[in-house]
This record gives structure tokens, sequence and C-alpha cells, in this order.
């Protein structure tokens, strides 16, 4: 409805209307173009730091999973060392209990 305001008016002006309608119509395409631009630049920009942010994650995620297989593989490690500790020191106190019994049994023969 604006445009058909300007339309009209424009067709009443004079030739020095005229000119300053058209340099008004002018400078604001150059500014809307201006502004298309800039957010265009902007776009630009922030899909190149969405691209980075991203291989950074995934950079830090790959070495996470790393460090926790490498975690995991160390407690694993740990556990076996552990299970054969407590082996070995059933082992040990079996064989201690064993000779108190042998020699508890050759107090009482003597």
């Amino acid at each position: 409805m604006m445009e058909h305001i300007l339309l009209v008016s424009k067709k009443h002006m004079n030739k020095n209307g005229l000119n300053i309608w058209l340099s008004y119509n002018g400078l604001r395409t150059k500014m809307r173009q201006n502004f298309v631009n800039k957010v265009r630049e902007k776009d630009l920009e922030l899909k190149k730091n969405e691209k980075e942010v991203a291989a950074k994650y995934e950079g830090l995620r790959k070495e996470n999973n790393e460090e926790k297989k490498r975690l995991d593989d160390e407690r694993r490690k740990m556990d076996e060392e552990f299970a054969l500790i407590k082996k070995r020191k059933e082992e040990v106190e079996k064989a201690l209990a064993e000779q108190a019994n042998g020699q508890n049994t050759k107090s009482k023969k003597r």
C-alpha cells in the first residue's frame, strides 16, 4: 500500500521531488543490500566457527574415549593382580594353618 501511495505521489511530483524520491529509494536499496551482505558474512562466520567447535568436540571426545579405554585396561590389570594376591594370601594362610596343625599333632604325640 505504501508503494502504491509512493507511485501515486511520484506521478504528481515535480522533477526535483522525483530526484529526491529516487535518491531516497536508491539509498534504501543500498542500505538493504548492505544489511543482507552483513547477514551473509555473519552467517559464513558462524558456520566456520561451528565447524571449528565441532572439530574440537570430536577431538576431545576421541581423546576422552581413548583415556577411558586406557583406564579400563589398567583397572582390569589391577583387578587381576588383586585376585592373584588374594589367592596367594589364601594359599599362605592355608599352608601356615597346616604347619600349625602339624606342630600341634607332634606336640601331642610327645
